[in-house]
């Protein structure tokens, strides 16, 4: 008689998928100095790669969409929203990390990169989960920092275009 040893399933790390963002006035995302910024979309530009990979922390909601985080620079630097200390507001920051290591973090660590990717036609909105009601967001003026905002409307574009890269 031989005897098995049976393993559990195989626990698959999902690979990130990548993606071209373009905010609503079709403006891309570059790195620029290790700050974000939406620039015009011209065939001298190259749009910063995103990194996307969901978010093992919450789970999908109808009304918020998907957890997933984002990192840009190969997956080196990761999009945070925090509050500064002595700030009254939430920022959008890029934290040197590595996307794939997100997941292993306590979930109260982790909570400032997880992003609710919620889609209304073509265009998907990204709400931070730690700082509820905030959303990354373009200026309407070019070459600005991309940010985040409370206030959707006319200075702020909060809706996004994903190409697959």
């Amino acid at each position: 008689m031989s005897s098995h040893v049976r393993l559990g399933p195989k626990v698959k790390v999902n690979e990130p998928q990548k993606f071209i963002i373009f905010d609503r006035d079709q403006k891309v995302l570059v790195l620029d100095s290790g700050i974000l910024k939406a620039v015009p979309n011209k065939s001298y530009i190259r749009p910063e790669t995103f990194h996307v990979l969901a978010s093992p922390s919450a789970p999908a909601s109808e009304e918020k969409g998907s957890p997933i985080f984002l990192a840009v620079s190969k997956g080196e630097l990761c999009l945070c929203c925090e509050k500064p200390k002595g700030k009254r507001y939430p920022s959008l920051q890029l934290k040197k990390k590595k996307l794939m290591s997100l997941a292993s973090l306590k979930e109260a660590a982790r909570q400032g990169y997880v992003f609710y990717k919620s889609q209304v036609g073509s265009r998907h909105f990204l709400e931070s989960a730690a700082h509820q009601g905030w959303f990354i967001c373009t200026s309407c003026n070019l070459r600005e920092p991309v940010g985040v905002t409370n206030k959707t409307g006319i200075w702020k574009h909060t809706e996004f275009s994903f190409v697959k890269v």
